[in-house]
């Protein structure tokens, strides 16, 4: 039984603001808080926005309205599987796009149209809050620590702005993360409010109001009274509880499962009754099963007890099931949602007819090009629906593909994936296969989909000719220390008869440092596309004087030689 200790609560916090023209006719600022739970608390985490508009903008009120709902509205709805990070750089991106591209409509009207604000964003997640801030709005974490500003003003020394949301077709963006703790209280206003206040007044008026929305409002007011010619916007969140770590809470859930012992033929696991054993390892124990239910054949995949007390390993394979279940796609194995109140710990997983990729190649020692091409396209299709969820393989080998007898490809396993909205910590990452894994992360890097590609021409170049493209690791000892070390041996190595163009497309995508290295699975598929088994034919050898000189002016010296001969006897 897996035995963890007390269980984790979710991330909760308190909220409260106040937005107010102040001495002005309008109120050009706007803001808005976003608190999640489940699964979109586990993924996206709570959300608060701040935005100032530009004054001399004649859409300032609509630009910051804008950017707050638009945001908040956007980031929610990007997949589940996405980092923060990415999340919020694409909504970013977008409403920046949209904003600025409100001139062009205004200027067909005579009356060009200024769509600018500043935008400030926060998004608690996990034990961390993470930033993004365009503009002079203000983001403060207030605790035991102090008074901590975790932003700075885009503007001048006399105070004008020169970074706003919707004012360029480019927008940088100030990317901050800091680590979230318990009783943490974070401060978000305008410049009409913290310009206009002291540090000291703000925590005495949080301390001693009976509400944040209360404490929001004083606040405001205090900066008025200080002389605050501006609108006034101030938001207040406080952290309630923070969770101990920052895996999701899933993993947390499941970790209180059993995981069930080696089952015989006919036994019962919930509703599935075990056909065959298909394989047992010192990981996990794969079996065929029926699903009296949903009356079909599954795969059963159950971890094995060796690794019970393992929690990288058990994290691995929950998330596993967690990456399986949001495949909708013909090359990536389905893991069927199960139970929620089962008891134990498994997978339900599609069942894939076919073998290895690694049976298929050792039966095909020197494939067509046609059939090598057809099998790197599936899989390139199955690893770019990956790359749209922000996740990375990173465990990619032939043996992780099945073969039917069409040819059809399926990804089966996604124990070792990196997915983008998990920020988990140094060293619970797994290495992948040495054999098949990109140097960069044999170095000790970050694997990225960079890592991948690298992977996956390693399994083309294999299905090639059947061995490998750099010199084969079997221990940490014998991986170069530097990426200049790695040198690639040529497939004509090992098979004559290739175009040179597949060589160089191999190549590129096997270069040991990821900067050289092919930038994308497209361009790599390139140096296959619309190539027929009959082009062997058109590969030009070498010209014999260049690959076997002696040979060469050996055959010259025949040639001469018989001329010699003939012209003496006639």
């Amino acid at each position: 039984m897996i035995r963890t200790t007390n269980q984790t609560k979710p991330l909760t916090i308190q909220a409260g603001g106040y937005s107010s023209a102040g001495v002005k006719g309008e109120n050009q600022d706007a803001f808005a808080v976003k608190t999640t739970k489940g699964i979109e608390l586990e993924t996206k985490g709570h959300v608060a926005v701040i935005a100032d508009g530009v004054s001399s903008a004649n859409c300032a009120a609509q630009a910051s309205q804008m950017s707050v709902c638009h945001f908040i509205e956007e980031y929610l709805a990007t997949p589940n599987s996405w980092s923060v990070s990415k999340s919020a750089a694409k909504v970013i991106s977008a409403l920046n796009s949209w904003l600025y591209s409100r001139q062009q409509v205004g200027s067909a009207n005579l009356r060009e149209q200024q769509w600018y604000s500043t935008f400030s964003a926060l998004v608690l997640k996990g034990t961390e809050a993470k930033i993004f801030h365009i503009g002079d709005c203000q983001i403060v974490k207030i605790n035991n620590d102090g008074y901590q500003i975790l932003t700075k003003a885009h503007s001048t020394p006399s105070g004008i702005l020169n970074r706003a949301i919707g004012a360029s077709h480019h927008v940088e963006v100030d990317f901050t993360t800091t680590e979230i703790e318990t009783a943490d209280i974070f401060f978000l206003s305008c410049d009409g409010v913290y310009d206009f206040i002291t540090k000291k007044d703000v925590q005495a008026i949080i301390k001693e109001s009976g509400s944040l929305e209360q404490a929001s409002q004083e606040i405001c007011q205090r900066a008025q009274a200080n002389g605050s010619q501006d609108n006034l916007t101030c938001v207040l969140i406080k952290v309630d509880n923070a969770p101990d770590i920052s895996f999701n809470q899933l993993i947390h859930q499941r970790q209180q499962q059993v995981i069930p012992p080696a089952l015989p033929l006919g036994a019962v696991l919930d509703d599935f009754e075990i056909l065959a054993i298909k394989q047992q390892t010192a990981r996990s124990h794969v079996y065929l099963a029926f699903d009296r239910q949903a009356k079909r054949e599954v795969i059963v995949k159950v971890p094995s007890l060796n690794f019970a007390e393992d929690q990288l390993y058990i994290s691995a394979f929950i998330k596993e099931g967690w990456i399986g279940e949001k495949f909708n796609h013909p090359g990536l194995m389905k893991i069927y949602p199960r139970d929620a109140n089962s008891k134990f710990l498994y997978h339900i997983c599609e069942k894939i007819n076919g073998k290895p990729l690694d049976e298929w190649m050792s039966a095909n020692p020197s494939p067509s090009l046609k059939s090598v091409g057809d099998i790197l396209k599936q899989m390139i299709d199955a690893l770019r629906s990956l790359q749209r969820m922000d996740i990375v393989h990173c465990d990619l080998k032939p043996d992780n593909f099945m073969i039917d007898q069409s040819g059809h490809i399926t990804l089966i396993d996604y124990g070792s994936c990196k997915i983008g909205c998990f920020e988990e910590p140094a060293g619970s990452q797994p290495l992948g296969t040495m054999s098949y894994s990109a140097p960069e992360i044999l170095l000790g890097q970050s694997p990225s989909h960079q890592s991948d590609l690298f992977s996956l021409a390693i399994i083309t170049y294999e299905m090639l000719c059947g061995d490998m493209p750099y010199k084969t690791l079997s221990a940490h000892s014998d991986i170069p220390k530097s990426l200049q070390q790695w040198q690639y041996r040529p497939i004509a190595t090992f098979r004559k008869n290739l175009p040179r163009e597949i060589d160089d497309t191999l190549k590129d995508a096997l270069a040991a440092d990821p900067k050289k290295r092919t930038p994308s699975f497209s361009q790599m598929y390139a140096g296959f596309k619309n190539r027929q088994q009959d082009q062997f034919s058109h590969h030009q050898q070498p010209p014999l004087i260049t690959h076997n000189p002696v040979l060469f002016w050996q055959g010259v010296s025949g040639c001469l030689a018989l001329l010699l001969i003939l012209s003496l006897i006639f």
